[in-house]
């Protein structure tokens, strides 16, 4: 029998509550961890059509990306919009969590789903976030594959101190192993007791992008079973929560509009000169107006995110990078579908349905 407390582990580790900013409210809101869940819903907002959508689907769990309960209630009544949805969830035995800015930031959440989406490539972190735990990754290495592995792990997210990226520290040493008779070394031979040149090298490493660094550390590594650690430690630091990428085919700024529009079903105002020539691009979805500069810093020919205020237009435009508010729904409910498979992939005995309300309803403009 699979419960809430089950969702809400699969979900830790897909979208750790360390990757949360310090005022977010996520986790779960209303409901009991104990009670068995064979239906969920994902959904953007927690909407009273979202509540309802997940009562016609005979759920027991509804997971919003936007919490429920942000400020401390006095009352629960249904004089307030947050009392009448509380009270709806607890009618219909319902349990409602919410995974918001730590899904913001995890690897492949909303900003990687809105990279995704637009087809990028070569998609990676930028821009800095909320304070997070810091761990230092430690592996060891051939000399002359150090640099392909170091460029691997900081396009990961890996080497960010400050301002300053691809950071490492190396040193030089000799390792020894024995290869059993079912390995290919790829220095030495199997059998015998080699002892060979290696290079080590340390790097930190934001906790909520351990497993996509991880997975460019393995790749990149020419070693059958490459020797590596993650040390957690004592300091903190800023999460690369936005992503930047390149596009397949550069586009002028009018041009990639229109695709935009396309791809993601929305209707963007774009503040820049139509003819500039667009190849990088960074995206933040939702409300993140203030990581243009940023964007901008990381080498981006464009800003993507879902909205924008007159002066923070005017401003992109005087420092020269082109801005595009394409809405908080169209660019964040990727990242919902994105998170819907996840948990179907973790719990496929739960069946999960993702709420897409029509134009107009629900927080989705016409």
């Amino acid at each position: 029998m699979t419960t809430v407390q089950d969702v809400l582990n699969a979900l830790e580790t897909i979208a750790p509550v360390s990757g949360a900013f310090s005022w977010d409210k996520i986790g779960l809101q209303v409901g009991s961890r104990s009670q068995p869940v064979s239906r969920a819903v994902v959904s953007l907002d927690r909407s009273l059509d979202a509540v309802r959508f997940a009562i016609d689907c005979d759920a027991q769990f509804l997971l919003t990306h936007h919490p429920l309960l942000f400020d401390p209630l006095k009352a629960v009544t249904d004089s307030t919009t947050e009392g009448k949805t509380v009270l709806e969830l607890i009618r219909a035995g319902i349990s409602f969590a919410a995974a918001h800015t730590n899904w913001d930031v995890a690897d492949g959440g909303i900003n990687d789903a809105l990279a995704a989406k637009l087809c990028l490539e070569n998609i990676r972190p930028f821009g800095s976030f909320a304070p997070h735990e810091e761990l230092k990754l430690v592996f060891f290495c051939p000399p002359e594959s150090t640099d392909s592995i170091i460029d691997a792990c900081s396009s990961a997210g890996a080497g960010i101190i400050g301002a300053y990226s691809r950071c490492s520290f190396q040193s030089v040493g000799r390792g020894s192993f024995y290869g059993g008779t079912e390995t290919n070394p790829t220095i030495g031979q199997a059998g015998t007791l080699e002892t060979v040149e290696e290079v080590r090298v340390e790097m930190v490493c934001p906790s909520p992008l351990q497993s996509r660094v991880q997975k460019s550390l393995l790749n990149a590594h020419p070693y059958e079973e490459p020797a590596y650690d993650f040390i957690r430690l004592a300091s903190q630091s800023g999460m690369p929560g936005g992503r930047i990428g390149e596009l397949k085919t550069p586009l002028s700024l009018d041009a990639f509009t229109a695709y935009v529009d396309g791809v993601l079903g929305t209707r963007c105002w774009t503040w820049g000169k139509p003819d500039r020539r667009i190849s990088t691009v960074a995206v933040v979805g939702g409300a993140a107006e203030g990581e243009f500069l940023a964007a901008r810093d990381a080498g981006a020919d464009a800003f993507i995110t879902g909205e924008v205020r007159q002066h923070v237009a005017l401003e992109a435009y005087e420092q020269s990078i082109p801005i595009i508010a394409a809405g908080h729904f169209a660019t964040e409910h990727p990242g919902c579908v994105q998170l819907s498979e996840r948990l179907k992939a973790l719990l496929p005995e739960i069946k999960w349905t993702v709420f897409e309300p029509l134009p107009g309803q629900a927080g989705r403009p016409l």
